[in-house]
């Protein structure tokens, strides 16, 4: 029993071995797939990460080009808004005053035209009036001095 007892337990160990050497290839095989898929996922990472720092580096260049183009025009428009009220101030504000000048000037002299029809017309009134009496008083005359 001894010799049995013996083969048993070699038996039983070398079983014992077999089981625990499969499990561990299995542990094993399992983990280096996880390795692997970290590894691999790990380098994605880095790709993307590098595409992000990429992106990045273009999406500053574009934020200054475009900050740039964006101080050039206000910049520009500035100038334009100044100029354009220079012009204004120089030759519009200044055309509305002497227009001012001008209508006034020419109201007075209108004033003073109307005028002189007013009196003109007053005038030839006050003569057809006198016309009209001394016709009256020549009729009146004429016809009441008969023959003399």
């Amino acid at each position: 029993m001894d010799y049995f007892t013996e083969q048993s337990v070699k038996s039983a160990q070398k079983h014992l071995t077999t089981v625990e050497v499969q499990a561990q290839q299995y542990r094993m095989k399992h983990l280096e797939k996880f390795q692997q898929t970290i590894l691999e996922e790990i380098e994605n990472f880095e790709k993307d990460s590098k595409a992000l720092k990429q992106m990045e580096k273009e999406f500053t260049n574009f934020w200054s080009q475009q900050t740039q183009v964006l101080s050039v025009y206000h910049s520009n428009e500035q100038k334009r808004i100044h100029c354009l009220k220079a012009s204004f101030e120089k030759n519009v504000s200044h055309c509305t005053n002497f227009e001012g000048k001008i209508f006034t000037s020419e109201m007075h002299v209108m004033k003073e035209d109307m005028k002189n029809v007013q009196e003109l017309l007053l005038k030839k009134m006050h003569e057809e009036d006198l016309l009209s009496v001394r016709r009256g008083l020549e009729s009146l005359f004429m016809a009441g001095s008969g023959p003399f």
